[in-house]
């Protein structure tokens, strides 16, 4: 192991102290070095320590002359930038743009619009109390996009119906006060539209089902092939606490 500092000041501290110990030991040495010696380290310790001095203010120098420079180059940065811009805006205005080629400064290019917009997911679908539908679903929405969903149902003894529009909502949940009465099931899916009109991919369809006899059952590889078949069931507990809100809202309208 060194006995020796690491670093230059440790360094300088350290043979400072122990040379004036060593020089005050006289002569003959009575440690097993001489004089000679050690006036010859305290030569080196005196031109080390000259030259760690100019090379702490040659460093304290450099960083000061950085911030200087550093800030001298962002107000050039800034009184070009403003100059680019105030180019760009008389183009503008003028509708001329050889004023870019004139400058030797690039036109700006121009915005492409989007042509993609992300596909929502993770559908979920719950039951208020009230006989009404919650859907929630995850999307990366962007600065004025909105949600379009659309629902089909399949009524009791009857053919699935086509998926139907149900809204355009900017919010990622969305509450069916209008789920008809006498179904198997609903489905739901939601698809993200672009301030420009790009319409994503429809989501994976989420299904509902109120507890009747087809729910219960598995659906078939032809209904999963056209997305017929019924989804995951509900107890019989919620499904006829679901319908007999729904009769009570009924009843209310009617009423």
């Amino acid at each position: 192991m060194s006995r020796l500092p690491d670093t230059d000041q440790g360094l300088l501290n350290w043979a400072s102290q122990r040379l004036a110990i060593w020089a005050g030991q006289g002569s003959p040495p009575n440690i097993g070095i001489t004089s000679d010696q050690v006036a010859e380290a305290l030569a080196k310790l005196s031109q080390a320590q000259a030259a760690l001095t100019a090379a702490e203010a040659i460093r304290q120098e450099s960083i000061n002359q950085t911030a200087i420079k550093d800030q001298l180059v962002g107000d050039l940065r800034a009184t070009v930038a403003g100059l680019v811009t105030q180019i760009e805006g008389f183009a503008k205005a003028s509708g001329d743009p050889g004023v870019y080629t004139r400058a030797n400064v690039p036109a700006p290019k121009a915005k492409t619009p989007r042509t993609e917009a992300p596909v929502p997911g993770n559908l979920k679908i719950e039951s208020t109390t009230n006989g009404n539908l919650r859907l929630t679903y995850d999307a990366n929405k962007g600065v004025g996009s909105v949600f379009v969903i659309q629902r089909r149902v399949k009524p009791i003894g009857q053919p699935a119906e086509e998926f139907q529009f149900k809204v355009t909502t900017a919010e990622k949940t969305w509450l069916d006060t209008g789920v008809p009465h006498g179904l198997e099931w609903v489905a739901y899916q939601v698809a993200t539209k672009l301030t420009n009109g790009v319409l994503s991919d429809w989501c994976n369809a989420a299904t509902f089902n109120f507890g009747t006899i087809a729910s219960v059952m598995k659906p078939t590889k032809a209904q999963q092939a056209t997305g017929d078949g019924p989804g995951e069931s509900l107890t019989i507990d919620d499904a006829q606490a679901l319908r007999d809100a729904q009769t009570a809202k009924g009843k209310g309208k009617a009423g």
